[in-house]
């Protein structure tokens, strides 16, 4: 089971707790979801490609609590849901030293510390596994966004060219990753 120990993070808005997910936060997250989506354009799906069934969303994160390489966790500020992350990881042994990171922010919470929280409760969880790689993609236009991942560690690994389209504009998304290969071990 990926779990992390909750945590409170002091921000300028108050305190948020950063916990792992549960199923019977399905209401939440899902409603978080079509708020992000319907706020930014940052994010992987439009609107109307959000799962907005509760039930889906609650086998997803019962699925996600029982897996040894999977973590999802979610930061609440006075009990409201206003942001989640994610790793997913890998059971092939080639790959099992890696996983892939998601991250979403309510924009009213946006630059006030949620998103670092979440990034580092998620690294300290794949520090403490061993995990040499956590890699992620991220838009050309969230700048923001990448000056945080760079500020955490993650470098610039490649540019996917025209992997997104907003409308009619072809975007660039950026590899990135933070990668910690232990002395003892030779690439």
């Amino acid at each position: 089971m990926s779990r992390i120990e909750p945590q409170t993070v002091a921000l300028e808005v108050g305190v948020a707790t950063i916990r792992t997910s549960e199923a019977s936060d399905a209401p939440a997250i899902t409603a978080l979801r079509v708020a992000t989506a319907h706020e930014t354009e940052f994010l992987m799906g439009e609107v109307d490609e959000i799962r907005v069934d509760v039930a889906e969303q609650s086998a997803f994160l019962a699925r996600k609590a029982a897996s040894p390489v999977d973590l999802f966790i979610l930061a609440e500020v006075e009990a409201r849901v206003v942001g989640m992350a994610s790793l997913e990881g890998s059971t092939f042994k080639r790959f099992d030293h890696a996983a892939t990171l998601g991250v979403a922010v309510s924009r009213e919470f946006w630059g006030r510390g949620i998103g670092r929280a979440l990034m580092q409760a998620l690294l300290g969880w794949a520090d403490a596994r061993g995990l040499v790689r956590v890699a992620l993609e991220v838009v050309e236009t969230n700048t923001r966004a990448i000056r945080l991942y760079e500020s955490l560690g993650f470098e610039h690994e490649g540019r996917l060219r025209c992997r997104r389209r907003h409308g009619g504009v072809f975007l660039d998304n950026h590899q990135m990753a933070r990668v910690r290969v232990p002395a003892a071990v030779t690439p």
